[in-house]
């Protein structure tokens, strides 16, 4: 008995099959590039569609169990168009690009910040669809020659099943889906052109779509008895297999970009929300919402600066078989730094979304080396996140601790960082992957493995380590923490 979770991403997908216990039996991946200049990003749907296949096919294949259910976790915002023929239209634009600054203006000016929220609990921001698909309607006939509409996620359902059903999650981060009434909002979608019968049916997480078409299931080595389950955004996904089951739990998701999600105790739509970008977004409880908090460069700055900055480190450690991030974290562990960086390299998320804002490296000297610079990005990092935690306080949302998923697990130096900015308690989790474990509790909870989500969690997710905040550096870094928002606001007024 086994069951999977397929995560699609911006730059790659993997599929991992579990137990019923959440243990890993087999996992595939495969990667892709996005491309474009000039404030353009893009990934190309077809070569998508081929990787995933691919993806799925290899897991299949080394299987040791027969896969009953899958569920797909997906990228957010990106959307991929198809004529009658099943043929896509145009790439999909992904988090970053710049599409959608003048049109969120215009947005703002037509529906209001107020009403937007209301609608979709988002604060109005280029981040999300409506404002892209509004882009495209203008410079465009894509949506006139779509039959379909899809996110990622639907998407490959729509392929494995013929039956287009998509997560409130993964609606949701379109900023055009009625929060509340749980639909599409036709005021919106008008907005740019689309009608609602070219979306998706919004359903829950964990709600079964169907079978898997013969076909495909022939040409991925799954049986016509696989059944495809609702999933979500993969942030969504990452909450549920991070642990989130009440408000008292945090998950901080470190990939390409990092989300710490909490769970709000009811849905909250108001002024306080607009003017500080915080989210209301459906969770896959019944009726229950998370918020998050996001820094939109993460493990991209973190790659950026290994290639560029410490390129020459880079080049050494390849030629001497060591891994980059490993030896940087071991060099940097035991020193401080009076470098401060905004990591705000190109775009910024939460509490000032941006799409065309400048990052800063403080404090430089000819004596500068290069493991302060290192030190100081991470610290950055974990400088915003607090940052944006604190406006949560009127909420009373503190979470007790927080499970740290995603690439930055790995680091050891990121989770004290972590422990004594937030001096709360940082937990690793067994797996590594937490969007396809959300995704595994989902399939089978959908097929009465288990009884309930919660239940799913309590068996699946365990705690591999914890990290405990170090009171001896709980001035250092209170003391840098204040500097750094100083700056922030600095440089902030000064854009």
């Amino acid at each position: 008995m086994a069951f999977a979770g397929l995560d699609i991403g911006t730059s790659g997908c993997k599929m991992v099959v579990y137990d019923i216990e959440g243990n890993i039996l087999c996992e595939a991946r495969k990667t892709y590039k996005e491309f474009g200049e000039d404030g353009y990003r893009e990934i190309d749907p077809d070569i998508v569609l081929h990787n995933v296949k691919q993806t799925i096919l290899e897991a299949a294949s080394h299987s040791p169990e027969i896969i009953e259910a899958l569920s797909i976790a997906a990228l957010g915002e990106s959307i991929v168009c198809l004529d009658a023929d099943g043929k896509s239209l145009c790439n999909s634009t992904v988090t970053g690009d710049k599409r959608g600054m003048i049109e969120t203006k215009k947005l703002i000016e037509q529906v209001s910040k107020e009403e937007i929220m209301n609608i979709t609990g988002l604060p109005a921001s280029e981040m999300y669809s409506l404002p892209k698909f509004i882009w495209m309607n203008e410079n465009s006939d894509v949506f006139q020659k779509a039959e379909y509409i899809f996110f990622y996620e639907d998407f490959i359902g729509y392929i494995l099943t013929g039956k287009r059903k998509v997560s409130y999650s993964s609606a949701s981060r379109s900023m055009a889906f009625d929060i509340k009434k749980k639909e599409w909002s036709a005021k919106l979608l008008n907005l740019a052109g689309i009608s609602v019968d070219k979306m998706s049916e919004p359903t829950p997480s964990g709600t079964i779509i169907g079978k898997i078409r013969k076909e495909i299931a022939e040409e991925l080595n799954l049986t016509k008895d696989t059944t495809v389950v609702v999933g979500g955004h993969d942030q969504n996904c990452a909450a549920l297999g991070g642990g989130i089951i009440n408000p008292g739990q945090g998950e901080d998701g470190h990939g390409t970009c990092e989300f710490i999600f909490i769970m709000l105790p009811e849905i909250i739509k108001n002024q306080y929300m607009i003017e500080h970008d915080l989210t209301c977004v459906p969770y896959v409880f019944p009726n229950t919402y998370l918020t998050s908090l996001e820094i939109t460069t993460c493990g991209i700055l973190m790659n950026w600066s290994r290639d560029t900055i410490f390129n020459g480190i880079q080049m050494k450690c390849e030629r001497e078989g060591k891994n980059f991030f490993e030896y940087m974290d071991e060099i940097s562990s035991n020193i401080t730094t009076d470098l401060l960086v905004l990591p705000q390299f190109g775009s910024s998320g939460t509490p000032d979304v941006n799409y065309d804002t400048k990052g800063l490296i403080w404090g430089l000297t000819i004596h500068t080396k290069p493991e302060e610079i290192y030190l100081a990005i991470k610290e950055s990092m974990a400088f915003q996140m607090k940052m944006t935690y604190e406006l949560l306080a009127p909420y009373q949302l503190k979470p007790e601790q927080m499970n740290v998923t995603g690439g930055g697990a790995s680091s050891e130096l990121t989770l004290q960082i972590r422990a004594d900015v937030f001096h709360i308690k940082m937990n690793t989790l067994m797996s590594k992957e937490s969007g396809t474990l959300g995704c595994m509790i989902l399939a089978a909870t959908a097929l009465g493995k288990y009884p309930s989500f919660e239940e799913g969690v309590n068996r699946a997710v365990k705690v591999n380590k914890t990290y405990i905040p170090n009171q001896e550096k709980q001035e250092y870094y209170t003391k840098k923490f204040e500097q750094y928002k100083r700056l922030y606001f600095l440089m902030h007024d000064f854009e």
